[in-house]
């Protein structure tokens, strides 16, 4: 985690978003548009009628609407103002996603304000790849190394998912803690191989149909299928290793942050090599 982008610019391109009157959320609703970078229902109520963060942003955002546009740029628990860099940065790339704001000339005005301020901290927002013909962002520290923040997969569940991964990862100190790390990665594993295998081209080597859990089972059928032949040799090997570590990191009694890092990465990776055989990264995504 960095902490190199400063309050100061941070508190500059908030007071720029209200003083040019720019939803942050775009088209969406407040609670829409965080679920896409949080699991609402995981995070406290400040509101003691709610059970959760879902609650009471829909209460007071959406029915009642008695809190201020610029709230969540104050609000503890997404800690905007003094997180970690990546999480500021993830935020403000989603305001500029196309599904927020369809509006691509809309998008780019919107980056270059962002920019203006960021610079100053070496860090900008860049065009990565577009979908449907509109831009899709990501950041980069200005001397030219990219830090990767991935765009959601589409597929909801295990998105919410990594997005609780990356959160406990980075909030972690006990071995506890990080034990609940890797089992938050067996769910992501379990929820992206439910999203992919489908019985009929992924048959098994032995012909078993796997349970709804078995994450080993139907990923590695998964890579075998859609990676066969010797030409995806090293790519195969590669993607049922990346299974193989996350699911034996996973059930580490002794964890540390090594640990819970390395069983994140691989499960990461996972996720990504899945959601390219599916067609759900480059440029001609819809």
């Amino acid at each position: 985690m960095t902490h190199e982008i400063t309050e100061v610019t941070r508190r500059a391109i908030f007071d720029f978003l209200a003083m040019s009157e720019t939803s942050w959320c775009g088209r969406l609703q407040d609670d829409d548009f965080l679920a896409r970078l949080y699991d609402l229902t995981k995070l406290p109520s400040f509101d003691h009628r709610f059970g959760n963060a879902a609650g009471d942003i829909h209460q007071h955002r959406i029915n009642n609407f008695d809190w201020p546009e610029d709230w969540v740029f104050h609000d503890s628990r997404f800690n905007l103002l003094h997180g970690a860099d990546d999480r500021f940065l993830c935020f403000l790339c989603e305001t500029v996603h196309p599904l927020v704001r369809p509006s691509s000339e809309e998008a780019r005005k919107l980056v270059a304000a962002y920019n203006e301020e960021l610079r100053r901290d070496g860090w900008e927002i860049f065009e990565v790849k577009q979908i449907s013909e509109r831009p899709v962002f990501g950041s980069r520290k200005i001397d030219g190394r990219v830090v990767v923040f991935e765009e959601p997969t589409g597929w909801q569940k295990v998105d919410r998912q990594l997005q609780e991964m990356r959160l406990r990862l980075d909030s972690s100190d006990t071995e506890e803690q990080y034990q609940a790390v890797g089992l938050l990665c067996r769910e992501v594993l379990i929820s992206v191989a439910q999203e992919v295998y489908n019985p009929k081209p992924h048959a098994t080597m032995d012909g078993t149909t796997p349970s709804e859990t078995d994450a080993k089972r139907m990923l590695e059928a998964i890579f075998d299928a859609e990676l066969k032949g010797s030409a995806n040799e090293e790519a195969r090997a590669h993607a049922k290793a990346a299974v193989r570590l996350a699911l034996a990191l996973q059930h580490k009694r002794t964890a540390d942050f090594k640990t819970a890092a390395l069983c994140s990465e691989g499960t990461l990776s996972v996720v990504n090599m899945l959601a390219i055989l599916a067609g759900r990264r480059g440029r001609s995504l819809a």
